[in-house]
């Protein structure tokens, strides 16, 4: 009897489908030539034993991504140049949590490799088995073991969006090409780095977790991730929705220790930056009466940063000081510099300090965690001009160190010469820097390192920990280095300059946001270095960055619109100034729900806002300039910029599926639908109203916050709007409205009121005050 059963058992297996067998014995079963299948709800993972290869099928059995034509496991000793693919061993563990095999390749090594099972995630990792080769290593007192080469690889999927800094640099948004075997922080221009990946179209994506060196490949020949010198990988594959994606990459970020940090409110608002404007001529006297006069043409600044030059010393000279130097400003006459600048640069430091809290302004200096090395190690440290922090934190340990557990040496971009770098991991040495960095006594920090060397170091988290402690004890936090998260209020892409490059910025920020880190801010308006009197074309370029940073979540000013000498372009950059700023709660609103939620809400890119619509995946690039997100849930942002700012004046707009409407305008298009060749001349706020239908600003008038529904869904929706504590909010539903009857009837849900709202007759909307805390319906009045 058990031979018939057995051999009706066997029979079963090779024509009954994979979904009918995981009832008969649990969520597995073996297919023709060996292949196992493990379903699980959402996902089914497909296991080829014969050269070894990995695949994914969503709940409907749709193929999600195919094995890799190669082996779906690859791995070597550090240094050769091909590795080696690898063949199935034995099964370890299969149930309901865990698969787990041994593979090995041709040249004898082995790995272990273990899918575990969450509801929407799988983790991959492989491990080296190579025992005996790390007893010899130690035998012989060598380099511990660990110096391996590991890759898993499925077939090649597209399109694809994220990879942070280093998915900026290609000709759009959509990274489906690119390939890096090192990929790491090897330049200023790649200081944010993740190995985030999402697919829309096949609701999937994927993250590899290192801090050093990394393989990333998403091309026709697979669909790859990596790391080098290493003894073991881990892989994250997700599935589902954006939405269930992100909230599912959020958690993982967390579990593993890249936190992404809750912001603060006036880091969305109107900022400015000293760089921008006076260069390395910032000083007291300068800063203040720039900042005078942006206060005095009615630009309403909450934050100011001062990069550099506040510390003490000759600025033509390596031996100045450096944002270490903590609390020692430029305050005193030094006699014999000769950088032609002022001297002191900061007289009087209290005063420079109360000029901006009498108005209500957070003073954001930059910060750095290398350290000038000393003399004796051909540094440039200056007791006079850094104090003993250099010699302070190598004698106590708390720099990174070498082979010899001597502080090792690094090259920087600034401070010059050789420089430590402090061990973040080290709590003692973390709160060492904490206790110098309180000494500057501002509200923030500009975080700002820019190392030469990323090859040596090898740790793309080096600032990681550092803002993660700041923001923790308050400080407003800038960030530009990090790995995976942001443990910060904003991330900074790199320096924007006039002549560089128009198009990186907008593929840079719209490629942090897909990676998970949606709070970008393009840098300074205008960029940096320009200087009057400007030509025609710089003028131009000035105008139209400033309309490319309103619409996105942080916007600075730096050289003064007035500098321009145009009048129309200088109440037009105004303008999008004011936007910026009349919007920043709507902003800082999507920013905590990114925060709860970890979509990207604050800038969301079209292919993951519309991931079933096609026409979004290849429209934002060099060659479209379709560049257009999701700017909160409300607001589409079209932007006319690129290297064509010059002379463009009309963009073809893709407009998704629903109802859209001109911000300025009013005019009404319902999608999918392109407007071809749509104008829109100077001054003009390049934004449409649709998505949610609900956008808030801060009255001017009183200190209350103004909530505007606009005629978008027929259907059942709600807002939630959070207050600039990040904590209160109010929900605003909207309750199957008939827009068409004009018979629109507010209510406050918690006082039981109706609210008289304001209606527009351009817009055919409704405006009114809210209360914190309150929510409120919007409906057809019967």
């Amino acid at each position: 009897m058990s031979k018939l059963l057995n051999a009706v058992m066997n029979k079963v297996k090779m024509i009954i489908c994979p979904l009918v067998l995981s009832l008969l014995i649990s969520s597995f079963c073996y297919g023709d030539e060996g292949i196992l299948y493990i379903k699980k709800h959402h996902y089914t993972l497909i296991i080829r034993k014969n050269k070894f290869a990995y695949a994914f099928k969503d709940s409907t059995g749709k193929m999600v991504a195919d094995f890799s034509p190669e082996s779906g496991v690859n791995f070597s000793r550090s240094g050769n140049s091909l590795l080696s693919s690898c063949v199935f061993e034995k099964t370890i563990v299969l149930n309901d949590t865990l698969f787990s095999c041994i593979l090995h390749n041709s040249n004898g090594l082995k790995a272990r490799a273990s899918f575990r099972f969450f509801d929407d995630v799988i983790n991959l990792k492989i491990a080296i088995d190579d025992t005996e080769a790390e007893n010899k290593e130690k035998d012989m007192q060598s380099k511990p073991a660990g110096n391996y080469t590991i890759e898993a690889c499925i077939a090649g999927i597209g399109p694809a969006y994220g990879l942070g800094d280093h998915g900026s640099y290609g000709e759009g948004i959509n990274v489906f090409g690119y390939s890096n075997n090192n990929f790491l922080n090897l330049s200023d221009g790649t200081r944010f780095v993740s190995t985030f990946a999402i697919f829309p179209k096949q609701q999937f994506a994927q993250v590899l977790f290192d801090n050093g060196s990394k393989r990333v490949a998403i091309n026709k020949r697979g669909t790859r991730l990596g790391a080098n010198k290493v003894k073991a990988i881990s892989i994250y594959y997700f599935f589902g929705t954006p939405q269930k994606i992100y909230s599912n990459y959020a958690s993982v970020k967390k579990k593993v220790g890249y936190p992404d940090a809750k912001p603060k409110f006036d880091f969305f608002d109107l900022g400015y930056e000293a760089f921008g404007s006076l260069g390395w001529n910032a000083a007291q006297a300068t800063v203040q009466s720039d900042v005078q006069m942006y206060l005095d043409k009615g630009y309403p600044l909450k934050w100011v940063v001062v990069g550099s030059g506040f510390w003490k010393g000759d600025r033509s000279l390596a031996t100045e000081g450096a944002t270490t130097s903590f609390g020692i400003w430029d305050n005193s006459l030094q006699p014999g510099r000769k950088d032609k600048l002022a001297n002191p640069r900061y007289p009087d430091v209290a005063a420079f300090k109360k000029y901006f809290s009498d108005r209500n302004l957070h003073l954001i200096l930059g910060l750095r965690v290398n350290f000038k090395a000393l003399p004796e190690k051909g540094g440039f440290y200056d007791p006079a001009n850094d104090g003993e922090y250099s010699r302070e934190g190598a004698q106590r340990g708390f720099f990174l160190k070498d082979i010899n557990n001597n502080p090792a040496l690094f090259s920087a971009v600034f401070p010059k010469g050789p420089t430590y770098v402090l061990d973040a991991d080290n709590v003692s040495a973390l709160q060492w820097f904490y206790a110098g960095v309180k000494k500057w006594g501002v509200q923030g920090y500009k975080e700002d390192t820019m190392l030469k060397d990323g090859e040596k170091l090898n740790n793309d988290a080096k600032c990681n920990k550092v803002n993660e402690f700041l923001m923790q004890k308050g400080y407003y936090v800038m960030v530009r280095n990090s790995a995976y998260s942001v443990p910060g209020d904003i991330l900074r892409v790199e320096d924007t300059e006039y002549g560089h490059g128009q198009d990186r910025p907008v593929i840079n920020v719209l490629n942090d946001a897909a990676s998970g880190t949606p709070n970008t801010y393009p840098d300074i308006v205008g960029g940096k270095y320009l200087k009057p009197p400007l030509k025609d074309d710089q003028k131009r370029y000035f105008l139209k960055n400033a309309f490319f940073a309103a619409v996105c979540p942080a916007m600075s000013m730096g050289l003064g619109p007035w500098h321009i000498e145009n009048p129309a372009y200088e109440n037009a950059i105004k303008k999008a100034a004011m936007w910026h700023h009349e919007f920043a709660p709507y902003l800082y609103s999507a920013a905590v729900e990114s925060y709860y939620t970890g979509f990207p809400t604050t800038m969301t890119p079209l292919p993951i806002a519309f991931p079933n619509d096609s026409n979004t995946y290849n429209i934002a690039n060099k060659t479209k300039r379709q560049y257009c997100w999701m700017l909160g849930p409300s607001l589409l942002a079209t932007p006319i910029y690129g290297d064509d700012y010059a002379t463009a004046s009309t963009r073809n707009v893709y407009l998704p599926k629903g109802k859209w409407i001109d911000y300025e305008s009013g005019r009404c298009f319902m999608g999918p639908t392109v407007l071809n060749n749509y104008k829109f001349p100077d001054g003009k706020i390049p934004a449409f109203i649709g998505g949610k239908g609900v956008l808030v600003k801060k009255s001017e008038e009183s200190d209350t916050f103004i909530a505007t529904v606009y005629p978008i869904s027929k259907e059942q929706s709600s807002y939630r709007f959070y207050y600039p504590d990040g904590k209160s909010s109010s929900i605003i539903t909207i309750m199957n409205v008939n827009w068409e009857r004009l018979n629109i009837q507010v209510t406050d849900i918690n006082s039981k009121k109706k609210i008289d709202a304001m209606f527009s007759k351009r817009f055919q909307s409704y405006s009114f005050p809210l209360v914190k805390g309150h929510n409120y319906t919007v409906k057809s009045d019967i």
